[in-house]
């Protein structure tokens, strides 16, 4: 991929970060409850265990059930039946500014998210951002280890050869802010996602988006 301008690798998340895609996560998860009677979770609540994967998310509804175990394997194989079959983009929407921003920077861009790759690539077909240049598109299940790690970063930098002072993370959660600074990249805390403000100061990012359309003052 040429880049003449020598502008900056942008890796995005993508839940809160490019796409708003809580309500159909909360539909689906509480159908998931609702077959086990327990109690129905409202849509902020919902929103603050967003981010740290699909496993991580079911597994904070289903406490008593081991990480890997085959209890919560089935748990999560139904929650993903019917987000991935039924509810996928039934309300998720882009950001405003999301694909006119993408679909004219010139420079290298990636994905790395800890959603699960295969609904991840649908979501890209339905709003055709597979039709984009991308260097990567990770899921929260490419590799051996995902976001807080460094290695979905350092795969997607060492892919194209970019220093990390020439690369940011961009996302609304601590699992990104914390992978940037693993890697040594830049981080932008996105604070229109899902993450509340506070939650990412701590980790001093280098720049807050409001909205997504705040991702230009990353470019000087």
């Amino acid at each position: 991929m040429t880049n003449k301008k020598n502008l900056p690798l942008l890796i995005f998340d993508l839940d809160g970060t490019l796409i708003d895609s809580a309500a159909d996560i909360h539909i689906a998860l509480n159908l998931v409850l609702k077959k086990y009677n327990r109690a129905q979770v409202s849509l902020p609540t919902l929103i603050t265990h967003i981010g740290d994967g699909l496993v991580k998310l079911v597994n904070d509804f289903f406490p008593e059930f081991e990480l890997n175990s085959a209890e919560l394997e089935e748990r999560v194989n139904e929650f993903l039946d019917l987000y991935r079959d039924d509810y996928l983009t039934n309300h998720t929407s882009l950001y405003p500014g999301v694909y006119e921003f993408l679909s004219t920077y010139e420079g290298p861009k990636a994905l790395v998210t800890n959603k699960n790759i295969q609904p991840t690539r649908r979501i890209f077909e339905h709003f055709k951002l597979d039709q984009l240049p991308w260097v990567d598109i990770i899921g929260g299940d490419s590799l051996p280890e995902r976001k807080p790690s460094a290695l979905p970063l350092l795969t997607v930098m060492q892919k194209i050869g970019y220093a990390p002072e020439n690369t940011w993370m961009i996302g609304d959660g601590r699992p990104d802010i914390k992978s940037a600074i693993a890697a040594g990249c830049k981080k932008a805390a996105v604070h229109y996602g899902y993450s509340r403000e506070d939650e990412l100061a701590p980790y001093k990012p280098d720049l807050i988006l409001q909205t997504f359309l705040d991702v230009k003052k990353l470019l000087g």
